[in-house]
Parts: structure tokens; C-alpha cells; sequence
């Protein structure tokens, strides 16, 4: 797997493939190789595809989490992660796949995100705030003032008279997200299958 700040990726080689059938694709010269991994490749992204898409949002979403509730507006993220895929290389030697949908790269690996262009993140603690910066929100809802470590807005209705939005981290730690990517086999399997069909094709003819 490669990873950045931005994507992710996933090259798929002979190191990972089954030898049986990496030992079929070398008996067929280069061009016919070539053509088909890039057959199977193109098998493979839907693979890696469908498994996003039918299995929705649901499998992104932690309950548990202060922005979960009336008032939170759906960003589509994951329509994103799923419609992202590409293949960036497909030659006789291997595969590469990449994702630049912002977020991914942290879901595959985890990790600390830290504060750089300001002092502080902002991490929204209510479902309004959800997908929204707080700039946006200071301007779309309500203005936003800075207390006690969060910020914050105004609340007639609440004991305090003020009601927390953002809570200002230096930095946060997550866990990598589980089955952020798709079973290794499931794309494997559909990349050489196809792959070897196309080379059967071939020799037949």
C-alpha cells in the first residue's frame, strides 16, 4: 500500500499474486501480459468499487460521536471514497491503484493530525457543525466566540447562555478505521482471473 497526506494506493505485484497463475502470465510474451493485467485491472477497480457502494455509509459512521443528531447535514463523503478509485499504472509487472479523497489516507492508516497553518484544530461537538468549518458556521448560523477551550455560540436556552461548537485541539489521534479498504483477495483474485480469461481467449484463437 502507498499512503500520502492526500491518497492512497495500492500496488498490487507478483510478490502478492498467487504463483500458479503468475507463472501462466509468464508464458504468453510481454504485449499479451501487458494487455492482460490491464484487462484485469479494470476488473479489479470495480471490484474495489462495488465494495464501497454496497456497503453505503453506514460502515463510516460512529454514533458515538457528539455530531451524530438532529440537525446533522449529510456530505456524501463516502460517495466520494467510492466513485475516487482509479487505476494509475497497469503494465506486465504489476498494478497500482490510488484514492485522492481527502480523509481516505487517514482512515486506511490513523495516525495524529496536527495543527499547522493555525494555532489550534477545530473539532466539531454538535451535529450542525458537522462538515462545516467554522468560519462557515460562524457566518451561516451564528457567530462564534472563543471560552474555555472551545468555541462557542450564544444560548438563551442553555444554564450557561452559551453553547460549545468547536472544541480547539493542538492535535487529535485516531485509530486506523476498520475495513477502510477492501479485502486484499477480493481485487487479487478478480485482476488474475480476468487476466488469465483474456490469455485463454487468446490462445484459442
Amino acid at each position: 500500500m502507498i499512503e500520502g497526506k492526500s491518497f492512497v494506493g495500492i500496488k498490487v505485484t507478483a510478490s502478492n499474486l498467487n504463483e500458479t497463475k503468475v507463472a501462466m502470465l509468464r508464458l504468453v510474451d510481454a504485449p499479451t501480459r501487458t494487455e492482460a493485467l490491464k484487462q484485469g485491472a479494470t476488473r479489479g477497480l470495480d471490484v474495489i468499487r462495488n465494495y464501497y457502494r454496497s456497503r453505503g455509509r453506514l460502515p463510516w459512521i460512529n454514533p458515538s460521536l457528539p455530531t451524530h443528531g438532529p440537525g446533522r447535514s449529510l456530505t456524501g463523503w463516502w460517495l466520494a471514497t467510492a466513485s475516487g478509485w482509479s487505476i494509475t499504472k497497469a503494465s506486465g509487472a504489476s498494478v497500482t491503484y490510488s484514492n485522492a479523497a481527502i480523509g481516505l489516507a487517514h482512515k486506511v492508516t490513523g495516525g495524529t493530525i496536527r495543527a499547522k497553518r493555525r494555532k489550534f484544530l477545530t473539532i466539531p461537538i454538535v451535529p450542525e457543525a458537522h462538515g462545516v468549518s467554522a468560519r462557515d458556521y460562524s457566518q451561516r448560523f451564528s457567530p462564534l466566540f472563543r471560552v474555555k477551550g472551545v468555541l462557542a455560540e450564544k444560548d438563551d436556552n442553555s444554564a450557561t447562555g452559551i453553547r460549545p461548537v468547536y472544541a480547539l485541539k493542538k492535535s487529535v489521534t485516531h485509530k486506523p478505521w476498520p475495513n477502510a479498504l477492501p479485502p486484499e483477495a477480493s481485487y487479487v483474485d478478480a485482476i488474475m482471473d480476468t487476466a488469465l480469461d483474456y490469455i485463454e481467449l487468446q490462445l484459442s484463437k
